[in-house]
């Protein structure tokens, strides 16, 4: 693989398993918005964790890695990730693995990638999940190996990346809340603590606050891990939303003429001086002009429909942030259920898309969200407010899905529109009747 070019902010972000990424989800959705390149590679599929979705999700012990992929994807819709990447490492085995081998790995994703910053586990992995610690320990060895041109050149130029950080728990927040530091992880019949950390070892303290709702819907797309029992169940609210606005992270190790000077600038000291270097905004042209090279179509009337699927997924997962948005206003339980409702066959859609997607070998990352669809959502006020909105993307919808049927798709794919068009006027009915229930009801103007 060709190394990408050089941007002027590019991060990498390596964790263990399908939502540990959240450690810096505020900080990854952030830096996304201003136009970074953000790449996300998970270790494993998070195939051997607990269930903890009920048995109507779909998630089985035997299903479990797909589930946790398609929620992966999901999350990272939400963040605005568009270059997520898997090691495929066995989940719960990763410190048994052939350590050079893996080193080697991750040395060719930062030489190929070229990140200035990159994120990982801590050291004693935030909790001792031994999953957690090998791949801070596979990261350290290659964050350093990476720089070093007489090391692997096979693997490509060598390349030093500014910042090696994790995420922490600040002490002080241990402190304040007992209830989180007396949680303990069940794990293989242990029972693993988190750690803090004391607060003079905060490198960076980010303020994240404006992206805590894309961190909570990138939270919700991980249903299968909602363990009513967690970590945060002994917190309260508003100290964990504190808590999810400010991201504490600790500097491991750095390629710079001086350790920077603790603040919150995630960037301090790691400009990079290179004439040649593409500006933020043209970051995401050039992951997915890489993308787009990488991508070989099985045929081209498939090749054809891509990126048509393409919008069909970037509309579907839009869609779910505004109905998931629409839940969290406590709705009543009639409108509630039909949001449930929606939700759940968004879900299937996207699942369904994104299926055919790699199919064509397509990447369904490349869809990301519809910004403008999802800012005209978020503004719907009311329950009448919110079903218009709905009943009118429906229309919308059904339109585009017709006009897709009259194109020369092979049969496999005018399936999937003729099942999205099915499933949509489903839904628009649904959400006419209950429309009209509300206006025929004396006073009844919201949810």
């Amino acid at each position: 693989m060709p190394p990408t070019p050089v941007v002027a902010h590019r991060i990498l972000a390596l964790f263990a398993h399908p939502d540990d990424e959240l450690a810096v989800g505020g900080a990854l959705a952030r830096y996304a918005a201003a136009g970074a390149a953000i790449t996300l590679v998970c270790a494993t599929r998070g195939e051997a964790a607990t269930i903890y979705s009920p048995p109507e999700y779909g998630a089985t012990p035997e299903n479990l890695a797909e589930v946790r992929t398609r929620e992966l994807e999901c999350c990272c819709a939400a963040l605005g990730i568009s270059d997520l990447r898997w090691l495929d490492w066995p989940d719960g085995g990763i410190a048994g693995l052939d350590r050079d081998a893996a080193t080697a790995q991750v040395i060719g994703l930062l030489r190929a990638v070229r990140p200035q910053i990159v994120f990982t586990h801590p050291a004693h992995g935030g909790y001792p999940h031994p999953d957690h610690i090998a791949v801070h320990q596979i990261m350290l060895a290659a964050w350093h190996a990476a720089a070093d041109p007489a090391v692997r050149p096979e693997l490509g130029p060598a390349w030093a990346a500014s910042k090696l950080y994790a995420r922490v728990f600040p002490q002080s927040f241990f402190d304040a809340n007992p209830g989180f530091a007396q949680f303990r992880v069940q794990l293989n019949g242990q029972q693993l603590p988190f750690f803090g950390t004391p607060d003079e070892e905060i490198a960076v303290s980010l303020d994240v606050e404006p992206w805590v709702e894309r961190r909570m819907a990138a939270w919700d797309c991980h249903a299968s891990q909602h363990n009513p029992q967690g970590m945060w169940s002994g917190v309260s609210d508003e100290a964990r939303r504190a808590y999810a606005s400010r991201e504490a992270l600790q500097l491991i190790a750095h390629h710079l003429p001086s350790a920077p000077q603790p603040g919150d600038d995630l960037w301090a000291g790691s400009e990079l001086a290179a004439a040649d270097a593409e500006t933020p905004s043209d970051a995401g042209s050039a992951a997915t002009d890489d993308a787009t090279d990488a991508e070989t179509p099985v045929d081209a009337a498939s090749a054809a429909a891509g990126d048509r699927l393409l919008a069909a997924l970037r509309g579907r997962r839009t869609y779910l942030l505004i109905y998931q948005d629409f839940l969290k206003s406590s709705p009543k339980p009639d409108f509630a259920e039909l949001l449930t409702t929606l939700i759940n066959h968004t879900q299937e859609a996207i699942a369904l898309l994104s299926g055919a997607l790699r199919r064509i070998d397509r990447s369904p990352l490349r869809a990301g969200v519809n910004e403008k669809l999802l800012g005209q959502g978020g503004g719907r006020k009311g329950a009448l407010g919110k079903l218009n909105f709905i009943i009118v993307g429906a229309a919308k919808n059904l339109d585009w899905y017709a006009q897709q049927l009259a194109q020369d798709d092979p049969p496999a794919i005018r399936a999937i529109w003729q099942e999205l068009i099915a499933v949509e006027q489903e839904d628009q009915k649904a959400a006419k009747e209950m429309l009209a229930l509300i206006e025929q009801a004396s006073g009844q103007t919201s949810a």
